[in-house]
């Protein structure tokens, strides 16, 4: 189905401000979460005492979670704004969302796994 166009000489629509209101908090989230998870990348690079199991599990979570900042939450704002796409575009858009959120959890289960076994499992 084909977008709905306004009639010629009128605006589109606005944006009602509590849609405003959340596609802003996203876009702040976004960003914030981007510049914070690329400076732990770069402080584990740069610092040579944090090269151990541990941190790498960090670096890996710190990766999925800056794809999640720039893509995910970009993504979920054009599905919140509700654009009209073809059904595997929708579903291309859908997976990677789920795909990329998931990676950040199993990072988390990675870390916390890696604790455990380092509390359970001293100096081993």
């Amino acid at each position: 189905m084909p977008p709905v166009l306004p009639p010629s000489g009128t605006e589109p629509p606005a944006l009602p401000s509590s849609r405003a209101l959340y596609i802003a908090m996203e876009a702040l989230i976004a960003v914030s979460s981007v510049i914070g998870n690329v400076m732990v990348v770069w402080a584990v690079r740069i610092n040579r005492s944090l090269r151990d199991p541990t941190f790498c599990f960090i670096v890996s979570l710190a990766s999925a979670d800056i794809a999640v900042g720039a893509l995910v939450i970009p993504l979920a704002i054009t599905i919140s704004i509700g654009l009209q796409t073809h059904f595997y575009s929708c579903l291309l858009v859908a997976c990677t969302v789920l795909v990329l959120t998931q990676s950040s959890i199993l990072a988390l289960l990675a870390i916390a796994m890696d604790r455990y076994l380092r509390v359970k499992i001293p100096m081993r």
